[in-house]
This record gives structure tokens, sequence and C-alpha cells, in this order.
């Protein structure tokens, strides 16, 4: 019987995240945990709603408010547009490691938050995630002079400070939707600043130290060919940012990198910083590495001192404005 089950196995990760099947059945063994719903954060006093930026698909967003911009439709708030990590494969826009964080965050920096939720491979490849997350945009673009479908934008949002960020692959998305931003000169987002946790980035050639860790590095590329069967490596644009792209159509002023110090994608971390410093970019690049930690350990641990010393980052990266 054993036998038989292996033999049906099409791709099977190590460690155990994900088995694909010979009949094209997915299944999730991580980021499996039970979606929260939306509403009130008893801790936070962050209210939350879930709205539906694509009919087509049914893919939703859920926006974030704090309990000060409720009690004042006057107020306009920055914007912060959120991807999920997952490594295109797994996770949730209502994950409970992303609801509990956003609401942290939305309530230290007192911003409107979104977080989209994308189409994942291997059942939608790359680059439908990508495609995805630019509809999204489109459809909060929409909502720029108050007459968008979404109340809470129209009446919160300052779409002239607009932020992106993510996590991992979240970050790979973000990087890619502010380049996209310039290159559409895309009307009602005027991009303040991005901020990328722990960016998922490759490259055919190592960086840093990354030759310390050649398993981790066939890992990153056998999940990688996993989401984007038709990729040509990881000198695929899409995963590496400085090959073929138009890097001068990044329009913001002010770029956040945070790196953990036991990553292997630590190194492609400081890589991006330094690159950006080369390209004539006239903009503001800062970095975060926290010491003795791993890889989104920020969702992992959310209350420890490294966690919260991240998210106190990140907010204040917002407050300090374009």
């Amino acid at each position: 019987m054993e036998s038989t089950v292996l033999e049906e196995i099409a791709f099977d990760g190590r460690p155990p995240v994900l088995r694909i099947y010979k009949d094209g059945r997915v299944e999730r063994l991580v980021g499996t945990q039970i979606d929260v719903p939306p509403g009130i954060d008893s801790k936070t006093n962050v209210e939350s709603k879930d709205a539906v930026y694509s009919q087509e698909t049914t893919q939703y967003l859920r926006l974030y408010v704090p309990k000060n911009a409720t009690s004042s439709s006057a107020q306009k708030l920055p914007l912060l547009v959120y991807f999920h990590d997952g490594a295109f494969f797994i996770g949730t826009a209502s994950s409970p490691m992303y609801h509990t964080y956003l609401n942290s965050l939305v309530a230290e920096a007192n911003v409107i938050a979104v977080s989209v939720d994308y189409r994942r491979a291997p059942e939608h490849p790359i680059p439908i995630a990508y495609h995805d997350s630019r509809y999204a945009l489109k459809w909060l673009a929409s909502h720029y002079g108050g007459n968008g479908h979404e109340k809470w934008l129209n009446r919160h949002v300052d779409f002239n400070k607009v932020y992106l960020s993510g996590d991992s692959a979240g970050a790979n998305i973000a990087h890619h939707m502010a380049i996209r931003i310039g290159k559409e000169k895309l009307d009602g987002i005027n991009l303040a600043g991005i901020m990328l946790i722990h960016p998922y980035f490759g490259g055919k050639e190592p960086v840093g130290d990354e030759t310390k860790d050649p398993d981790k590095r066939a890992k990153i590329e056998r999940f990688w060919r996993l989401v984007s069967p038709t990729t040509s490596g990881t000198d695929d644009p899409w995963i590496n940012p400085f090959k073929d792209q138009s890097l001068e159509s990044l329009v913001c002023s002010r770029v956040l990198v945070c790196v953990a110090e036991k990553d292997v994608l630590r190194h492609r971390g400081w890589y991006y910083c330094e690159r950006w410093k080369k390209t004539g970019w006239k903009g503001e690049v800062e970095m975060m590495e926290s010491k003795g930690e791993d890889h989104v350990f920020h969702l992992l641990e959310p209350t420890c001192d490294s966690a919260m010393a991240k998210l106190k980052k990140v907010a204040a990266f917002m407050n300090q404005g374009p």
C-alpha cells in the first residue's frame, strides 16, 4: 500500500511542506491553519474587513483601520499595501500570523493597511501571483478622489502616501509592483516607499556567503521551479531583480530592507541594497539586520524583543514620510 502511495506522488517537498500527486492533487502540509475572520481585534482595537477586488477570480484583500480613523471620517492616513509570504504556494491574507502582524503594525504606525490575497502556485503558476497583485493595485487606485466601491478607502486613505511591503515571497512581489507602478504611471497611487522583509530573491551566481549553504540554495531553486515551471532558473527576472529590468522605473525615494542574521536570504537582502546604490538611483536605502534570528521570525514569535524592534522600525519608516 505504501509503495502505491509513493508512486502516486509527483513532487514531495523536503522539508515536508507540499506534495503534488500525479493526478494533479495538491496537498499542503504547512500553512494550513484555519483562516481567521475579520473584525475588531481586542488587543489593538484595529478593525478589519474583507473586500473582493476581482469579481472574475473572487480574489479579495483584507482592510485594516486603526481605532482613531473610524472615529473621524475627515482624517486621512497613509496606505500600506501588504503581500504575504508562503513561497508563492502556501498562506493567505487571512492566515492567523498575518492577521496578528497587521493588527499590530496598523496600531503601531497608525496607517490604513490592505493585505492582498493572490492565487497560489502550483495550481496557478508564476506570474499569476504578480498579475493578481497588479490588479489589486489598480482596484485600490480607483478609489483615488473618493469615488471607489469601498467606503473605508474613500474616507480614510491619503493616496499621496502609499507604501508597499511584504515578507519573503511577498517582499519579492512588493519590489515588482513598485517597479510596475513607475512603468505604468499608475494614476491614483503616489508611492512613498517600500519595505522589504527578508526578501525572496535569487541568482545563479552566489553572493556574500551563499557558497556556505549549497543545500539551501538548491532548495530555493527547486521550489522556484515548482511555482514557475517555465522559468529559466534563478536568473529569471521574477526572482533575480537585477536581470533585464528597468530599475530606473522605481519612483519612490525611500527603501527599507530587513534581514535576519541566520537566514540564507540575508545575503540577497544586503546585495539588493548594494546594487541600488550602484544603479544611479537617487533615493535612500535603509537596512535593518536582526541578530540571532532566522527567516520570518517576527511572524513565528511576534512578541519577542527582535520582532517588536522590527515592527517599530517599519512603523517609524512610514511615519517619517517621504
